[in-house]
Order: C-alpha cells, then sequence, then structure tokens
C-alpha cells in the first residue's frame, strides 16, 4: 500500500496511507514512490469520500456510523482533518466546538448518561472552578464509560433521578449538541445536586452556586423549593437559601 506524509494544521508532516484518508487515486499513482511524497493540504481526497463529506457536517463523527475501520479516523486526526472527542469520537477540525461536546460524544458511548455537577455547574455559569474532567450521571445498574485515556468522572445514581421520563419533573434539559440530543441537569437541579454529593464537591463551589443562582433573574424560589423537596435536601438547603436572600 502507498504512503504519504500529509501535512496537518501545524505544518508537520504525518505519515498516512492513501486508502485509510480515502484518497483519490491520481492518474500517476502508479509513478509515485512507494516512500510517498508530501502533499501540503487536502486536494486529493475526494469531495464525494464519506470522511471528507462528514468532516464538514455539525455532527459527531465515528467510524462504525461511516463503514469505516477505526484506524482511518485516528490517520484522519493526526493529518489535521478531524479532532478526537472522546475515545472514538470525532469533529470535524474546522467546526467550532461546543462546550458540551464531551458530554454529547460520552452520550453516543452511554445514552443514559446525564451531563451534571461541576461540567454543568460551569456550562451554567454557576462557578469559575475548573471542572477538571466530564462530570457525568449514570443511572445505577446501566454500564458506567470508562476510560483510562480521558478524564471522565461518573457517580452512579438512583434510576429515579435520570428517569428520561420524568426529565422535565428532575430538572434535566435536552440541548443538540453537534447533531446529538445531550441531557444535562438544569441550574436549579444542578445547584441542588452539588449540595447533594459533598464527599465530591468542595462546599464553597456549592455556597457559591447557591449564591450565584439566588440572585439570578429567572430563579423561581417555589419551583427550586419543589425540586430540592423531590430530591430531599430542602430542609439542610433551606436556612442557607433564606439567609441569602434577605
Amino acid at each position: 500500500m502507498l504512503a504519504a506524509l500529509v501535512r496537518n494544521a501545524s505544518g508537520v508532516p504525518v505519515q498516512c496511507h492513501w486508502q485509510s484518508l480515502q484518497l483519490a487515486p491520481p492518474s500517476d499513482l502508479q509513478k509515485l514512490s512507494t516512500y510517498g511524497t508530501v502533499i501540503d493540504n487536502f486536494s486529493m481526497i475526494t469531495p464525494r469520500s464519506p470522511l471528507q463529506h462528514a468532516a464538514r457536517e455539525d455532527h459527531l463523527i465515528r467510524a462504525a456510523d461511516l463503514e469505516l475501520p477505526p484506524y482511518t479516523l485516528v490517520h484522519a486526526e493526526k493529518a489535521g482533518l478531524l479532532e478526537r472527542v472522546c475515545p472514538g469520537v470525532y469533529l470535524g477540525s474546522k467546526i467550532p466546538r461546543h462546550p458540551l461536546a464531551e458530554v454529547a460524544g460520552w452520550t453516543l458511548r452511554q445514552p443514559a448518561a446525564v451531563g451534571g455537577l461541576l461540567t454543568a455547574a460551569v456550562y451554567h455559569h454557576l462557578t469559575d472552578a475548573f471542572e477538571g474532567r466530564t462530570w457525568l450521571f449514570v443511572p445505577i445498574g446501566a454500564s458506567p464509560p470508562r476510560s483510562r485515556m480521558a478524564t471522565l468522572r461518573v457517580i452512579q445514581t438512583a434510576p429515579a433521578w435520570v428517569d428520561p421520563t420524568c426529565d422535565a419533573e428532575n430538572g434535566i434539559q435536552h440541548l443538540q449538541v453537534h447533531g446529538v440530543e445531550v441531557r444535562i441537569t438544569g441550574p436549579d437541579r444542578t445547584v441542588l445536586d452539588l449540595w447533594r454529593f459533598p464527599k465530591h464537591i468542595p462546599e464553597e463551589y456549592a455556597l457559591d452556586a447557591l449564591r450565584r443562582r439566588c440572585h439570578a433573574p429567572d430563579f423561581h424560589t417555589p419551583t427550586f423549593a419543589r425540586l430540592a423537596q423531590r430530591l430531599g435536601i430542602w430542609r439542610r438547603i433551606q436556612p442557607v437559601l433564606q439567609g441569602m436572600m434577605r
């Protein structure tokens, strides 16, 4: 199989195989050295190539969806055509990356996952803390996603609190992220969860999130209180909330 050195976005030559990048065989392909040649752009990737087309779309990409071997996407990432979102999931390198792209990628791997805790707090501007990893809720009994390479924190919780048929009652929102329907805890639920998991979340983060939330223009105390009672956290959080709202 003929090899080629393809320059990535940084101008660094990366060795790839012609077939793995879906390259169109040029008319003089037989004349090329088996040691390869240097290509300064992707002009030799066919416009009809499924990988080239997918890289231009605002959708997450998996090898199985394109009926390609996994190493094809690995080579395309090295060549600068794709960016890895999480293991086995990619996005076109020229597509603006959504803040919840990693949640979307893990959702493809585990549809029951819900983005929450610090990931949701950062997204809803409830904290200035660095999330450090992607935080997900997964119902007890479901297989939690795992990775030795990606920074991931999975919290297994009672299925009732992440039941998709009760998302409105449980304070869970739905968003479209790179073609994937992502579930993420809303602002009220996020604040309450920060208080519900003190072993995982520092107290100062929970206090700051509650302070920001109760002073937000869309904050509605009765709605917040109902959700807190549903989650069994109202008695603990009520006196703190009352003190902040005086």
